[in-house]
C-alpha cells in the first residue's frame, strides 16, 4: 500500500459519511477570531489543497454575506516542477468554481527566491517555512491586512503535538498552535507586528474539510511530497496517525487532540498572567528602557514573584527579552526560558548571556529615613472631673458609661521626634545587546529619495530606521548605510575640534562605553565617514537628514495571545 492510499483513501471514504461545515459555523468560529469587528479586507493563505479549498471557499460565502475582501495568497516555493503551473490553475478554479464575475476573492502568487537560502535535505522544511512567512507578511503589509487565515485543521494539531511530544517539548509546546497569534517571521517585515494569524478550522478534523470541498465540488490540487514519509518529519508522523490502531491508546489522534485542548487553556491564563505582571512593573516604573543606549533595567524585587506560576514568569521574561534581543523569539524552546527564570530569581547569580543579550546583576543598598513622633501616655487617679472629649484638653476621660472610672490618661506634650532607617537590598537586571563580533557586524543600507521618506530599514533585529532630507539638495537618491560604532568614529570625532568632541561625550556619558559598539552610526559611504549617531541625537555638522526610529516590537504591552 502506498503512502497516500494510507493517509488519503480513508479520510475521502469516510467523508462521504461525514456531515460538511456549514457557513454558519465557519462565520460563528471566524466572528469569535475577530472579536466581532468584521475587517474591511483580509488574507488567507491558499497552498490549492483539500483544507485551503475548503477555507477558500467559505471564506468567499463570508466576504459576500458580510461585503468585505478577501485577497488568497498562494506561496510558489519553487521546490518541484510544475509548481509553478499549479500555482496559476488555482486561479482558474478560483474564477470557475468560487464566484464568476462576483468573485471576492482576490488570488496572488508569492514566488520564493532561494538564493541566499540553505536548500540541504535536512534544512528545507525550517527554511521553506522562514521564506513562506515572510512572502506573506510582505504581502499582507502592502494591502494593509491585518488577519491572516490559515487552514490548520485538527489533524494538523495532532500532527504537531505528536512532533513536540517526541522532541521533548514543555507543557507550553505540548498546547499546540494557537488559533489566533502573532505572525512568524513578521520581525523582518516593518508593519508586520499588526498582522495576526487566525485559524478558524483548528478544531474541525480534516475529514469534514473534505467533506466540505465534496459537496460543493471543489476542485483541489493534491502535493504528492506530503505523503512521503521519508520526505519530512511531519509526513512521517502523518503516516504514523494514519494507523491509530497500532498506536497506544495514549497517542491516539483523539487522546492527543483532548490532551492539547487542556493545556492550550492553561497556557492562555499563564500568558494573561504573564501580560499583566508584565504591565504592571512598567507602570510602576520597576522596567525602563532607554532608547539612547537600547538597554533595559528591571528592578527585581523576589518577594514580588514568590509564588508566581512558572509559566507565567516564562511568558512575563518572553516581554523582557524581546525589548533588547535582536533575535526572533520563535526560535527558543520554553525549556531554555525555565532556565533562564530560575537564574533571574537566583540572588547569586551575576551574569550570563541569552538570545544575544548580556544579562547583569547588580545589588544596591537602599536606606530610607523617616521621622517617627513618640506620645508618652501616664495614667492618674481620676479625683476629679475631666473634660468629656478626648481631644479637648491634655487629660483623656473614660467614656461617662465607662464602669471603670479610677484612672484618667494624660498626654505627655514632650514628644520626641526620632529618625528611624529602613535599610533594603535591591536587585537590578541590566539587559544589554552582547558585543557584535567582528566578522559579523549588522549593516543596513537605505536608498534616501530627493524628497520624502525612505523606505523603513531594520538594523541589528532591534530598531526599523527612516529618513528624509529636511531641504531639497539632493537631486538623485542617496545611500546611507547604518552600523555599528566602532573607533575609528572617536578619532573621526576628534578631528572636528574640542567642540565636537565634547557635543559627542556630554551625549553619550550615561552609557558604558562597552556599549558603544553595540549602537549604530549613520555612514555616509561617498565621503567615508559616519555622519551622526542616531539614538542619542549626535550629528557632525548641521543636521541635514532626519530620522524616525521605531522599537522592533512596539505592541509589547498588547495581548499576543
Amino acid at each position: 500500500m502506498s503512502a497516500y492510499d494510507a493517509t488519503m483513501k480513508p479520510l475521502l471514504a469516510a467523508a462521504k459519511n461525514v456531515k460538511p461545515i456549514t457557513q454558519a459555523e465557519f462565520a460563528s468560529s471566524l466572528l469569535r477570531l475577530f472579536d466581532f469587528k468584521i475587517p474591511r479586507v483580509f488574507g488567507i493563505a491558499l497552498s490549492g489543497g483539500v483544507d485551503s479549498m475548503c477555507l477558500a471557499y467559505l471564506s468567499d460565502a463570508f466576504a459576500r454575506k458580510h461585503g468585505t475582501t478577501v485577497f488568497a495568497f498562494t506561496v510558489d516555493h519553487k521546490l518541484r516542477d510544475g509548481s509553478s503551473t499549479e500555482a496559476k490553475s488555482i486561479s482558474n478554479v478560483l474564477a470557475t468554481q468560487l464566484g464568476g464575475t462576483h468573485l471576492h476573492v482576490r488570488h496572488e502568487i508569492l514566488e520564493l527566491d532561494w538564493k541566499y537560502a540553505e536548500k540541504s535535505s535536512h534544512m528545507i522544511e525550517r527554511t521553506a517555512r522562514t521564506l513562506r512567512y515572510r512572502a506573506l507578511a510582505k504581502a499582507c503589509v502592502m494591502h494593509r491586512i491585518e488577519h491572516l487565515l490559515l487552514a490548520h485543521n485538527l489533524d494538523d494539531q495532532v500532527e504537531t503535538v505528536m512532533i513536540r511530544l517526541l522532541r521533548g517539548s514543555t507543557s507550553r509546546g505540548l498546547a499546540g498552535m494557537r488559533r489566533v497569534c502573532w505572525i512568524p517571521e513578521g520581525h523582518s517585515t516593518y508593519g508586520a507586528h499588526h498582522v495576526k494569524i487566525l485559524r478558524p478550522l483548528l478544531l474541525q478534523p480534516k475529514v469534514r474539510l473534505i467533506a466540505t470541498c465534496l459537496e460543493a465540488q471543489l476542485q483541489w490540487f493534491e502535493d504528492m511530497t506530503n505523503h512521503d514519509p521519508t520526505y519530512t518529519k511531519r509526513n512521517a508522523v502523518r503516516y504514523l496517525l494514519s494507523q491509530p490502531e497500532k498506536l497506544p491508546q495514549a497517542l491516539r489522534p483523539e487522546k492527543l487532540a483532548s490532551f492539547c485542548e487542556r493545556l492550550s487553556v492553561q497556557r492562555r491564563e499563564t500568558d494573561l498572567s504573564g501580560l499583566r505582571l508584565f504591565r504592571q512593573e512598567m507602570d510602576s516604573g520597576n522596567i525602563t528602557f532607554s532608547r539612547s543606549s537600547m538597554i533595559a533595567v528591571w528592578n527585581m524585587r523576589p518577594e514580588a514573584y514568590e509564588g508566581k506560576d512558572l509559566n507565567s514568569l516564562i511568558s512575563f521574561v518572553q516581554r523582557l527579552v524581546s525589548m533588547v534581543t535582536p533575535l526572533d523569539l520563535s526560535d527558543i524552546s520554553s525549556q531554555r526560558y525555565r532556565e533562564v527564570v530560575t537564574k533571574l530569581l537566583d540572588p547569586r547569580e551575576t551574569t550570563f548571556t541569552f538570545m544575544n543579550i548580556q544579562w547583569t546583576h547588580t545589588t544596591k543598598v537602599v536606606t530610607r529615613h523617616k521621622q517617627v513622633r513618640r506620645v508618652n501616655l501616664e495614667a492618674q487617679p481620676n479625683g476629679e472631673k475631666l473634660a468629656a472629649s478626648p481631644f479637648g484638653g491634655r487629660k483623656l476621660q473614660p467614656h461617662q458609661n465607662a464602669k471603670n472610672r479610677r484612672f484618667s490618661l494624660t498626654v505627655n506634650r514632650s514628644a520626641v521626634k526620632e529618625e528611624e532607617q529602613e535599610v533594603s537590598v535591591g536587585h537590578y537586571w541590566t539587559l544589554a545587546r552582547q558585543p557584535i563580533p567582528g566578522h559579523n557586524q549588522p549593516v543596513a543600507v537605505v536608498l534616501i529619495p530627493p524628497s520624502g521618506w525612505s523606505g523603513w530599514a531594520l538594523w541589528d533585529g532591534r530598531m526599523w530606521f527612516r529618513f528624509r532630507w529636511e531641504t531639497m539638495k539632493q537631486t538623485s537618491p542617496k545611500p546611507i548605510v547604518i552600523r555599528p560604532f566602532s573607533e575609528m568614529d572617536r578619532y573621526t570625532i576628534s578631528k572636528f575640534g574640542p567642540d565636537v568632541e565634547r557635543n559627542f561625550n556630554a551625549k553619550t556619558r550615561a552609557i558604558n562605553g562597552r556599549q558603544l559598539p553595540t549602537l549604530p552610526v549613520l555612514h555616509d559611504p561617498e565621503i567615508a565617514r559616519m555622519i551622526a549617531m542616531p539614538t542619542v541625537k549626535f550629528y557632525i555638522g548641521t543636521q541635514e537628514l532626519l530620522c524616525e526610529m521605531t522599537p522592533k516590537n512596539p505592541d509589547i504591552l498588547a495581548d499576543r495571545r
